[in-house]
């Protein structure tokens, strides 16, 4: 209250009702304030920690291939920062072609190198160097036509961030972004 108090020390030619608009934005302004980082608002445990977005919390994207065309069917996925990602990849060709795919995701600019290391690494390696640190995330095996295979990360920080197949001669057109927001 010494806001109050000081307030009505003001000059005489701010009238009794400028003085009281000023007191309640000061009482206002206080009452706002005294509220900010009180217990009651700290969570139970005095962890301070910023709660999470439970919609941010868990993100599961889907992507394929058009048929026999070297192309995933969408060139672009989004997601939350923070989230955690489960991504299915599914090979929609017929289960006799003989095409299989990977999905990997790379640091920016990378692309052309881990896939010239990946056709190296050969196909006991899923075409895919091993421990490759340009390699942020990918799916654990080649996926065969009609089959699925699933892969579960945590989400880089925000950017756009490649993805290629890695199969030899694929990652030149079989490719998009994932943009983490």
């Amino acid at each position: 209250m010494k806001n109050v108090t000081y307030l009505n020390r003001l000059p005489l030619r701010l009238g009794s009702a400028a003085r009281m608009s000023l007191a309640s934005l000061s009482l206002g302004t206080m009452l706002l304030l005294s509220g900010c980082g009180s217990p009651a608002s700290a969570p139970a445990g005095g962890n301070s920690a910023p709660a999470q977005n439970p919609a941010a919390s868990e993100v599961t994207l889907e992507i394929g291939n058009l048929g026999l065309e070297l192309k995933f069917n969408k060139e672009r996925l989004e997601a939350p920062a923070g989230s955690k990602i489960t991504l299915v990849l599914k090979n929609d060709t017929q289960p006799d072609s003989g095409m299989q795919h990977n999905w990997a995701l790379v640091k920016p600019g990378t692309e052309p190198m881990v896939a010239a290391d990946a056709i190296t690494a050969g196909a006991d390696n899923n075409w895919l160097k091993p421990n490759d640190d340009r390699v942020i995330a990918h799916t654990p095996k080649l996926v065969k036509g009609g089959e699925s295979v699933t892969v579960t990360f945590d989400a880089p920080p925000p950017g756009e961030y490649p993805y290629i197949c890695t199969f030899p001669g694929h990652a030149g057109v079989m490719k998009g972004v994932l943009v983490i927001k």
